[in-house]
């Protein structure tokens, strides 16, 4: 599944759910599909999906920030709508970190991990609304630092989830 085809299933399910809020209740996406959301403190993973005989449970850590909760469960929630043919998906917490951009032991994610981030940011921050909200807010349709702050805090992501969203939707920065 290419970005097109995952950023149309996050439009689509925001869309059956009639959920254009932002920011997205991803805790509602979560409970309209029967999936249990548990809080599990964790210094090794950020988020965990089980599937097991027709029920779902999403663990997420409840140590990181709102924002990083947030982003977890909506990963998790893209494995669930775009990885039914695997029951268990960790996001641990090693990985995460060492998968940054520029870490010199830089590990490549798999593809299904990629594609989770990818269901993650389009449901987070929808494609449509938030080229509308940067050209209201950017004006000369340039970003800057304060403008990233207040987009990431108007749809409840970290500046760094936002500056990735702005980047790969191609939206001119500063």
């Amino acid at each position: 599944m290419n970005a097109n085809e995952i950023e149309l299933k996050a439009q689509e399910i925001l869309g059956d759910l009639n959920l254009s809020a932002i920011p997205v209740r991803v805790e509602e996406v979560a409970k309209k599909h029967g999936i249990q959301i548990s809080d599990a403190p964790s210094k090794e993973f950020s988020g965990i999906l089980i599937r097991k005989d027709g029920k779902s449970l999403l663990g997420v850590n409840s140590s990181e920030s709102e924002a990083r909760q947030r982003f977890t469960i909506a990963h998790e929630l893209g494995h669930y709508f775009l990885h039914s043919n695997r029951d268990v998906f960790v996001e641990f917490v090693e990985h995460r970190e060492t998968s940054k951009p520029g870490k010199k032991d830089r590990k490549p994610r798999d593809l299904k991990e990629t594609q989770a981030n990818v269901f993650a940011a389009a449901l987070l921050m929808p494609r449509e609304q938030l080229e509308k909200d940067f050209i209201s807010i950017t004006k000369n349709g340039i970003l800057d630092d304060h403008h990233l702050e207040i987009l990431a805090e108007k749809y409840d992501v970290s500046p760094m989830a936002m500056n990735f969203r702005i980047l790969n939707l191609k939206l001119p920065q500063g």
